[in-house]
């Protein structure tokens, strides 16, 4: 190979490495993404001492389909707010499993599918706990840019959760 076409596709190459960058991640980044999402949804369990500020930028958005509060609707909730809400939850629910998970990584983005359950020990949502060991599934997409999850979309299995707990009958 001649000096000029070694020359000519090293320059396609980083031509098309500038264009596409941004777009196709490389293998090892997706294995580093999946374990991100994968921690930030680890961190709801009681036995978690997670710094979120390590898993989560300072501009992180959380946009939950409905949640389980009073309010009605799809919700954004800020870093701050999302930490009070896991504390909640926290206080309400001990021993969470895992016990089925589903990823898939493109790019920033992280989906995972999860089979949770976790132990109803304490108030929530004024409900007294059942003691009972419900389960429920939920599906979460996160963008992550520079090793931190900016955003997350979350759609869970709500009401199958809230028949558990005693609030829909």
């Amino acid at each position: 190979m001649s000096k000029r076409s070694f020359s000519v596709i090293l320059s396609i190459c980083i031509f098309l490495t500038g264009i596409t960058g941004s777009v196709i991640a490389q293998p090892n980044n997706l294995q580093d993404n999946k374990k991100i999402a994968m921690h930030a949804i680890e961190i709801w369990k009681s036995d978690s001492k997670a710094d979120l500020t390590t898993i989560f930028a300072s501009n992180y958005v959380n946009n939950l389909d409905s949640s389980v509060s009073t309010e009605v609707g799809p919700q954004k909730r800020n870093l701050k707010e999302f930490e009070a809400e896991v504390t909640k939850f926290r206080a309400a629910f001990k021993d969470m499993k895992l016990l089925n998970t589903k990823q898939v990584a493109e790019g920033d983005m992280v989906a995972t599918h999860v089979m949770i359950s976790a132990k109803h020990v304490g108030s929530f949502m004024g409900e007294t706990p059942t003691n009972k060991t419900i389960t429920w599934d939920a599906v979460e997409f996160v963008k992550i840019e520079n090793g931190k999850i900016v955003e997350t979309w979350v759609t869970w299995d709500k009401y199958g959760f809230l028949k558990q707990i005693g609030i829909l009958k």
